[in-house]
C-alpha cells in the first residue's frame, strides 16, 4: 500500500525537471531542438558575450534554455489544466505578436518602438509566470526574470533595432528565422 500523499507520477516530473535542467547545456540542447531554435540561441549568446562577461552569458543562455525544457516538458507531460492552458495559448499568441514586431521593426524602417517592445516582453513574462506558477520553483521564477530583463533593462533593445545600433547586423537574420517560425510553428 503506498504512502499517503506520495505520488509516483508527481516525483517523476520533479525528477524529469531536474534532470533536463542540469542538462541544460548548448550541446544538449541542440539535439533536442530544431535549427532555427539553435540559431537564435547563437545569436542571443553572441549578443549577451558582448553586453556581459561570458560567464554571466551563459547562464542567461542556460536559464533560458532550462525554462524552455521545463514548459515544454510540462505541456508533453499533460500538466497544465484547462485554466493553464488557455493562459499557454495567450503566451503563444503573445509570443507571435512580438515575433512579427520584431520583423515588422527589421522591414519598416524608423518603425521601432522601445516602449511598446519592452511593454510586450513584460506581459509575455507575466504570462509565463502565470503558467508556470503552480508548478516550478521559486528558483525558476527568477531565471525568467533574468532572461526578461536581459530585454528590458537598459539599452540592449536599441543596440539592436536603432538603424546605428551596434548590433543591427544581427537583425536580419532574427527577422527571417522568425518569420519562418511565424509561418511554420506560430500560425493561428
Amino acid at each position: 500500500m503506498a504512502e499517503a500523499g506520495f505520488n509516483s507520477r508527481s516525483l517523476g516530473m520533479q525528477i524529469q525537471k531536474k534532470v533536463f535542467g542540469k542538462l541544460a547545456s548548448k550541446g544538449v540542447v541542440k539535439a533536442l531542438i530544431d535549427d532555427d531554435s539553435g540559431i537564435l540561441l547563437d545569436l542571443l549568446h553572441k549578443l549577451a558575450a558582448k553586453e556581459m562577461d561570458q560567464k554571466r552569458a551563459q547562464k542567461l543562455i542556460k536559464d533560458l534554455i532550462k525554462i524552455v525544457i521545463k514548459v515544454g516538458l510540462l505541456y508533453r507531460n499533460h500538466q497544465f489544466n484547462d485554466t493553464e492552458l488557455a493562459i499557454g495559448l495567450k503566451f503563444k499568441m503573445k509570443l507571435r505578436n512580438i515575433a512579427l514586431t520584431v520583423i515588422s521593426f527589421h522591414e519598416v524602417a524608423f518603425s521601432y518602438d522601445k516602449g511598446f517592445l519592452v511593454g510586450a516582453i513584460n506581459d509575455l513574462a507575466k504570462l509565463l509566470h502565470d503558467l508556470v506558477e503552480r508548478h516550478l520553483t521559486a528558483k525558476s521564477h527568477t531565471r525568467i526574470n533574468n532572461v526578461i530583463s536581459f530585454f528590458t533593462v537598459g539599452d540592449v533593445l536599441d543596440k539592436v533595432f536603432m538603424t546605428d545600433g551596434v548590433y543591427n547586423d544581427m537583425l536580419p537574420q532574427v527577422s527571417e528565422i522568425f518569420g519562418r517560425v511565424v509561418d511554420q510553428e506560430w500560425s493561428v
